[in-house]
């Protein structure tokens, strides 16, 4: 009767643990972005993650540290509010110098790859310095902030052409009306393949180690990010996520 019992109660212990499946984490993306850090689909009118770089570096994490994945898609105003209220577990593609106000607010995790913001023209010309394009007007992202550039932008040494994202911004500089435009390492990577006559030049400008910030108030574990983290990047998973989106993850 003995044996019996212990048998039924293993059986028990079993189907709960079953039951309960692998732990869920809330995993934090920037909706403001666009390709190739995220790709968004209206499905009945609401917005639904469907591609880019963070989708697959969040379901490589989570099969590293054997978790379910819930997506939550975050306007850029809100995502230092969602990590510190503990909304979303991490978000990654992010640094303390994008976000200063938290910085001492959340966990940050190792490095994943390096950012910096380059000038894209369509002729090939000797760049070495900001400085050799004074007087022009430089495309940017509206809303966007490039720390680099500021002190020519309210100088006047450059003019500041907002645009509403990178592709409006190529069409323009394709069409001649302006011969400047300013995007990150990452995001030329992606469009100089489907725009081939962009050319750039890295100034190393607004030059950061991306990471991923991690909620105080989340039950996930910094250390085990950084296993995944150090896991994805010595298998090479991580480079073979961004080489799918023609980055090369030279640090």
């Amino acid at each position: 009767m003995k044996q019996l019992f212990v048998l039924i109660l293993s059986a028990l212990l079993a189907s709960s643990a079953f039951g309960k499946g692998k732990s869920e984490i809330v995993f934090g993306v920037n909706m403001d972005y666009a390709m190739p850090l995220v790709k968004i689909k209206e499905e009945s009118g609401v917005p639904v993650l469907i591609g880019g770089i963070l989708k697959d570096l969040g379901e490589a994490l989570a099969k590293e540290m054997d978790l379910e994945l819930k997506w939550y898609l975050v306007p850029k105003r809100r995502v230092a509010p969602s990590l510190t209220s503990g909304k979303i577990d991490i978000l990654c593609h992010l640094s303390e110098v994008w976000q200063p106000a938290i910085k001492n607010d959340v966990w940050w995790s190792n490095k994943l790859y390096r950012s910096a913001n380059v000038l894209v023209y369509l002729k090939e010309q000797p760049i070495t310095s900001i400085k050799d394009i004074y007087g022009e007007q430089v495309g940017v992202v509206l809303n966007f902030i490039y720390t680099g550039l500021e002190d020519a932008f309210e100088a006047g040494s450059l003019k500041r052409e907002d645009g509403p994202n990178n592709i409006s911004n190529i069409k323009k500089l394709l069409k001649g009306r302006i011969n400047y435009i300013v995007m990150s390492n990452l995001e030329f990577a992606y469009y100089n393949n489907l725009y081939p006559p962009l050319r750039s030049v890295d100034l190393a400008m607004d030059e950061v180690m991306t990471k991923c910030a991690v909620s105080k108030k989340s039950k996930m574990k910094l250390e085990d990010v950084n296993k995944a983290i150090a896991k994805i990047t010595r298998t090479g998973t991580l480079s073979k996520i961004l080489g799918s989106y023609y980055f090369k993850n030279v640090e």
